[in-house]
This record gives structure tokens, sequence and C-alpha cells, in this order.
């Protein structure tokens, strides 16, 4: 098994901090790819930074909010209402600011016109590196999903009120991984 491109931690990360054996790293690449699958899902975005090439509507204002955060490296932005983005519809960057932490672009003197898809922006967004509360609770669920997946009481747990032990289905991820997750949730 290989980590895909929204793994939000390594192998060898895991190894060290988890004690894995080498022999389990097909096992663990497996985890590492589902629980970022799950931290992207709760989040409602794709986490860990890459390179986007985004059409947008335009919003009539001198800002526009990109669906990814934060902003890494900002290439271009062009405004076309043919949308065909031939190479004079670039802005000038000194007409471009950011906010890269909100995913915000601003234009200075101009706007964004209203219009669907006449916005074009290439840009790398997303987290790099992986911020460390993020990796961390990745981590956690990990370690909490091999021991439910070694126990064999994946999606159970048991519960003993006066004596009596009784199982119950496990709901989900615990609260501390999840709390971390729906931190990272879409500002849009």
């Amino acid at each position: 098994m290989m980590l895909s491109t929204d793994a939000l931690t390594s192998w060898e990360t895991a190894k060290t901090m988890l004690g894995f054996a080498d022999d389990q790293q097909s096992v663990v690449e497996f985890l590492i790819n589902a629980v970022s699958a799950t931290a992207n899902r709760i989040s409602g975005r794709r986490l860990k930074a890459r390179d986007y090439d985004l059409r947008l509507n335009g919003t009539d204002k001198n800002s526009i909010v990109l669906p990814e955060y934060p902003i890494v490296s900002l290439s271009k932005v062009y405004i076309d209402g043919n949308r065909e983005f031939p190479p004079e519809s670039e802005i000038d960057p000194d007409m471009v600011s950011i906010d890269p932490d909100g995913g915000i672009i601003r234009l200075h003197d101009m706007i964004f016109p209203a219009g669907i898809g006449n916005v074009r922006v290439i840009a790398k967004l997303g987290y790099d590196p992986v911020p460390q509360d993020l990796e961390l609770a990745v981590l956690e669920a990990i370690s909490y999903n091999r021991r439910r997946l070694e126990s064999g009481t994946t999606g159970m747990r048991q519960v003993s009120v006066d004596g009596t032990v009784t199982s119950q289905y496990e709901l989900g991820l615990p609260l501390s991984i999840r709390e971390v997750f729906e931190g990272y949730r879409s500002n849009l």
C-alpha cells in the first residue's frame, strides 16, 4: 500500500511515535490513509497542501474566498468573462494581496466581476507542514483504530455496570480526536 496525497502523517512518523514494526507498514499506511480521509470529511476540506487550478465565480467585490486554505503560494489570478483565460487576462501581482490563513485574495483598485467561473486561481493551498495538533490527532486515531482492529471489537465496546458486562456499539472516534478534526472545519 502507498500513502495517498491526502496523508496527514508519514509511515516513518507513525512507526517512530507508535512503535510499529517494519512488517506492519502496509496496514499502517492503510490506517493513515483512512484516518486522513476521515479528517478531511469531518473538516469538509482537503487539509494537506497541494497545487490547485480553480475556476471560481466572481463576487462583485474586491475579495474572493478560496474553498481551501491556508494559501501556501499564489501563482496566478485571472479574470475573464469568456472563461478562456488568455495571458492578457492575468491580474498584475502588484494588484493582489492575500490573507493566507483565511484563504482570501484581495484586489487593489478593482473587483472580481460577478460571473460564473470567470475567475481562475492557480495556487498551492492547504497545510504544509501539517499542524502538530492535527498530526497528533491523526496518530491517536491510528493507534485507536489499530487497537480496535487487533482486539476484534471494531464497532463494539464493553461496559460494566454493577458487575454486569454488556456490549454496546462504538459510535466513532474519541471526542478529543473528533474535536481537533472539527477545529479545521471549512470557513465556507
